[in-house]
């Protein structure tokens, strides 16, 4: 287990990862990940899956567009 130390870059935080993390878990610089946290307070991170991204937002863009009136 690796212990990662939070820091600040300018208004952002970010998380270094170590050198390994390519080979370890396949990510490269500009990869896109998400964060989140469990129920019981785990953060973690998991690549981002731009197809469901983008179903996502076409979701959203129908229902802004045939949005109830009511």
């Amino acid at each position: 287990m690796n212990v990662l130390r939070v820091e600040q870059l300018g208004q952002d935080l970010i998380v270094k990862l170590p050198a390994n993390a390519e080979e370890a878990f396949g990510l490269r610089p500009g990869d896109s990940v998400v964060i989140a946290r469990s129920f019981n307070g785990e953060v973690s991170l998991a690549p981002s899956d731009l197809d469901h991204e983008l179903r996502l937002e076409r979701s959203r863009a129908f229902l802004r567009r045939y949005r109830s009136p009511v």
